[in-house]
């Protein structure tokens, strides 16, 4: 989700942008693992995977998705109205939209139109070879010093570029999250978007079609690698052998 404040005067004015979870849960993951990745790096905790974190935190941060939070303002006196934004049909043009089809800041729309956009992106990117090149790096696989952050990156982009070349991504053991979870989340989604998108919901082929993409999106997103059994296989011990880093 991406919240946006508008303040006129007394009256405050709040714009929820909104992604389905099966797109947001994979990419709130990746956004949080940026932050933390050194520590794991470093030992100091164990790193995750989108599966495990899905086991232990879907609950709570399901109170973070847009839908829930815009309940919550709606709860709040302050806020005289809330705004619920379909991400999906917005597109990629989600701050164009904003800037010129809701606040109307004509200079800014302007700006956005002639190129102008933020510094960074909040987009997380996908950590799976970099827990792979931790643990293998744990497990004395690799002897590098990954307390320096442009090691560990030369190392994880060098990792996935060999497996990329030998074709062994897709036979990499993989753990999935489980059955009951998934459903639960399906079902969350069919009724959000029934009852805040019902045309757009319909114009996607309503029940159907949101199953096709979210199973799509389990298949891409939501499998994790198994890396001890990767490692415990030594299916990659040559490249592991490669390293000079």
């Amino acid at each position: 989700f991406y919240s946006y404040y508008s303040i006129y005067l007394s009256n405050t004015f709040s714009f929820v942008f909104l992604l389905r979870l099966h797109d947001w849960l994979p990419s709130w993951y990746n956004q949080i693992m940026d932050h933390y990745t050194i520590i794991y790096a470093k030992g100091e905790e164990k790193f995750p995977n989108f599966v495990e974190w899905m086991d232990t935190n879907y609950d709570k941060f399901l109170q973070a998705h847009g839908i829930k939070l815009a309940d919550r303002y709606r709860s709040y006196d302050f806020v005289e109205s809330v705004r619920l934004i379909n991400m999906h049909k917005v597109g990629k043009n989600m701050i164009e939209h904003f800037f010129c089809n809701h606040l109307e800041a004509k200079a800014t729309c302007q700006a956005i139109k002639e190129g102008a956009k933020p510094s960074k992106s909040n987009i997380g990117s996908d950590h799976e070879y970099e827990r792979l090149t931790i643990k293998a790096k744990f497990r004395g696989k690799i002897q590098t010093d990954f307390n320096k952050l442009g090691n560990r990156v030369k190392a994880t982009r060098f990792l996935k570029r060999r497996v990329q070349e030998i074709n062994a991504h897709d036979a990499l053991p993989r753990i999935c999250p489980r059955d009951a979870l998934l459903e639960q989340i399906f079902q969350t989604e069919l009724e959000q978007e029934r009852t805040y998108f019902p045309e757009w919901h319909e114009s996607q082929g309503e029940e159907e079609g949101l199953r096709n993409e979210f199973n799509m999106a389990v298949k891409k997103k939501f499998c994790s690698f198994d890396v001890d059994k990767i490692i415990d296989s030594g299916m990659l011990d040559s490249i592991f052998k490669e390293f000079t880093i």
